[in-house]
């Protein structure tokens, strides 16, 4: 009977902990919307005023009055509820060899639980633009950071590597 009354609180507080952490009970996480990936704040660091377009699985910001820049997240839609990290561990992968193209250097980064960068070449001689590839246990991210050659145009590499970091903590991952 006393063991009893020492289970069932804890388990009751650890299902209470996975409901608030949006995790389940094996450790996955629930696959968020692109919108919710980064702030207001932290997109207007880096597109000043920039305004959020679209939801669910892909978001994009643009600076109102200001061509050339735009923050585009997605996330990948896996099955299950949670996806599993087996499922999201092949995604990864598959977005890592579509991403070995001619001309785009791929850059492994120290963010969640697995992460490359791909920056194309420009065609037109600007910034250009580098897309971060971000697994964080059971969820799959992208982020893109464009750039055309506009005056004061931001790198898109350093660019998309610190909001990388960012949306990754926000999931509960490491953004070292």
């Amino acid at each position: 009977m006393v063991i009893l009354a020492v289970l069932i609180p804890a388990l009751v507080a650890g299902l209470v902990w996975a409901m608030y952490t949006g995790a389940s009970p094996e450790g996955g996480l629930a696959t968020p919307s692109a919108c919710s990936l980064l702030d207001q704040d932290q997109v207007g660091a880096y597109l000043p005023g920039a305004v959020a377009d679209g939801g669910g699985y892909q978001c994009s910001w643009t600076e109102p009055g200001r061509a050339g820049e735009r923050l585009t997240a997605g996330v990948e839609a896996l099955p299950g509820d949670p996806p599993s990290v087996e499922d999201a561990e092949d995604e990864y992968d598959l977005r890592r060899r579509q991403a070995d193209a001619p001309g785009t250097a791929i850059t492994p980064l120290k963010i969640g639980d697995e992460t490359f960068m791909a920056c194309a070449a420009p065609p037109d001689g600007g910034p250009g633009s580098c897309t971060a590839y971000t697994r964080v246990r059971n969820v799959v991210f992208s982020l893109t950071f464009e750039s055309l050659a506009v005056t004061g145009a931001r790198d898109p590499a350093s660019s998309v590597r610190a909001l990388d970091a960012e949306a990754a903590l926000r999931l509960g991952g490491s953004g070292g």
